[in-house]
C-alpha cells in the first residue's frame, strides 16, 4: 500500500467511527436542513437532470431532492456499479421514475436494474447537476469515498456541476488527493452552502 493510500486508509476508518456515533435523528434534521438548501440552488431549479445516489444509513439522505426532482418534472438518474473480472470497476447511472425501481445491489445500496434507461453526460454536458456522497470533503472540494474509485472515474468525463453534500463536522481542511481524484465546485452541509477553494 502506498503512502497516499495508506493516509486515506486511516482517515477513512477515523471518520467512518466518528459519523457512525452521530444520534439518527440528529443525521435526519441535518440530511434535511442539507436537502432545504439543495432543492434552493439555482442550478437545481435549472438543471433538467439530477444525478443522485442511494444514501448508507450513516450518509446524508438525499431522498427528498430525488421527490422535489420528480415533483418538477426533471429526470433523475442513480448510479449502478460494474465489477468486471477483466477491467477496473465502473459505474453508470441510469433513469428511474420513482425509488420503487431501485433495487439491492452492490454493496447493499439499492440500484436501477441493469435494463434501466442509460444516462448518457455527453448527450447531456450541461443541462445536469450531480450530488456526490462522501466520508468527507476538504475545502477544496476533494472527497474521500471509501476507495473504490467508482464516483472519480464517472466524474472525469461528467462536464456537468458536482455538489457534495457532507455534515459539516466532515469537511476537512485538506485532504491527501491525486491527479485523477475529482473536486466538488459547491459543498452543502446543514450549515450552508459554500463553494470550494482554488488550491
Amino acid at each position: 500500500m502506498n503512502y497516499m493510500k495508506a493516509q486515506k486508509a486511516e482517515l477513512r476508518e477515523k471518520l467512518i467511527a466518528e459519523r457512525e456515533a452521530i444520534p439518527p435523528e440528529a443525521r435526519a434534521a441535518m440530511s434535511r436542513k442539507i436537502c432545504e438548501r439543495a432543492v434552493s440552488l439555482s442550478g437545481f431549479r435549472l438543471a433538467e437532470t439530477i444525478l443522485l445516489y442511494s444514501p448508507k444509513p450513516v450518509e446524508v439522505d438525499v431522498n427528498p431532492i430525488a421527490e422535489a426532482a420528480w415533483a418538477a418534472g426533471k429526470t433523475v438518474a442513480y448510479p449502478r456499479c460494474h465489477r468486471p473480472e477483466d477491467s477496473y470497476p465502473y459505474m453508470t447511472y441510469h433513469i428511474v421514475q420513482s425509488r420503487d425501481e431501485l433495487h439491492p445491489g452492490s454493496f447493499g445500496l439499492y440500484e436501477p436494474d441493469e435494463d434501466a434507461p442509460l444516462y448518457d453526460p455527453a448527450s447531456d454536458p450541461r443541462g445536469s447537476l450531480a450530488f456526490a456522497p462522501a466520508i468527507a470533503f476538504d475545502r477544496a472540494g476533494y472527497r474521500l469515498g471509501y476507495g473504490g474509485g467508482y464516483y472519480d472515474r464517472f466524474f472525469n468525463s461528467y462536464s456537468g456541476s458536482v455538489v457534495g453534500v457532507i455534515f459539516s463536522d466532515f469537511i476537512v481542511r485538506s485532504l491527501p488527493h491525486g491527479r485523477y481524484d475529482i473536486r466538488a465546485g459547491l459543498l452543502i452541509t446543514e450549515k450552508g452552502v459554500r463553494p470550494t477553494l482554488e488550491n
